[in-house]
């Protein structure tokens, strides 16, 4: 990519994000790094990664997110979708134990994302979070919604990044 392009992208990134501040907070400054002096972006608030450890058991990790700041648009993953999913998921219900047919990136709009382990552990997820499922071997997981039901949207990658027990794709698909 021509450096030309880069920085038009980075301007046309940094002009959007900033309308976006500019209505979302009328009347304070469209700089994420006066409008968010926590140094954290408010929607993007958790990231987690489940993934078959080397036993092909089901584990869950959160990473850290970069906060806003005077760099580039930071990328958590950037790669080619196989397909998109917006659907909900009625208040209560869980899938059986399962795992992901392929890498899916799990972002909950509304209500609560649930994900239990066979470990007995159980994480709720919402608004702001965004789950990179890629246990696609081993003992799998349960998931399903919260109380209030689930609104989201399912990004799925393609079949053929699964990864074996013990890894991760994310070293492969952050962006270099």
């Amino acid at each position: 990519m021509s450096g030309t392009t880069s920085t038009r992208r980075a301007l046309i990134s940094a002009s959007g994000a900033s309308a976006a501040l500019a209505l979302l907070l009328p009347g304070r400054s469209a700089d994420a790094a006066q409008a968010f002096p926590e140094g954290r972006i408010p929607w993007a608030k958790r990231f987690f990664n489940l993934y078959a450890n080397v036993d092909g058991v089901a584990e869950m990790r959160e990473l850290p997110l970069a906060g806003p700041g005077p760099q580039p648009p930071h990328h958590l993953i950037r790669h080619p979708a196989a397909r998109v999913t917006v659907g909900s998921i009625a208040p209560g219900f869980m899938y059986d134990w399962h795992v992901a047919n392929q890498p899916n990136i799990l972002i909950p709009i509304f209500g609560t994302l649930v994900v239990e382990l066979r470990d007995g552990s159980r994480y709720e997820l919402g608004h702001g979070d965004v789950l990179f499922a890629e246990d696609c071997v081993g003992s799998g997981h349960r998931s399903g919604a919260g109380p209030e039901g689930q609104f989201g949207v399912s990004v799925q990658l393609d079949k053929s990044l699964c990864p074996a027990p013990g890894e991760s794709n994310l070293d492969r698909l952050l962006p270099s």
